[in-house]
């Protein structure tokens, strides 16, 4: 009876260790999920992809380039308000606002920039 209580005893600890580990939280007990952003920069007047255009997330927190297609992706984006730019020398820069809810897995934006 001893050895049936203490492997009992040894799986629940186990069973609440795991699960507190895996399941983040921002102390409230909510919890934390991140989404991914992705889309494409293309310029306005010809529609082509722009390949090599910098994005930069909330002012230098963040900045990736797009690749050939004009695609890019930034993963792990925390919910709230951010602000996306996208700079390309001989382009006007152009930024916009995104709303990032803890519902929303992924995000898909198109960026269109003008040709100076």
């Amino acid at each position: 009876m001893k050895n049936t209580i203490a492997i009992f005893a040894i799986f629940a600890f186990i069973a609440i260790f795991a699960s507190s580990s895996f399941a983040a939280n921002d102390n409230t007990g909510t919890p934390v999920t991140t989404t991914t952003i992705s889309g494409q920069v293309f310029d306005k007047a010809t529609g082509e992809a722009l390949a090599g255009v910098k994005i930069i997330l909330d002012e230098n927190a963040t900045e990736i380039y797009t690749d050939f297609d004009g695609n890019f992706t930034i993963s792990e984006i925390a919910s709230g308000s951010h602000e996306i730019k996208a700079e390309l020398i001989s382009y006007k820069s152009e930024q916009k606002s995104i709303e990032v809810s803890p519902t929303l897995n992924t995000i898909k934006v198109q960026i269109g920039i003008d040709n100076n």
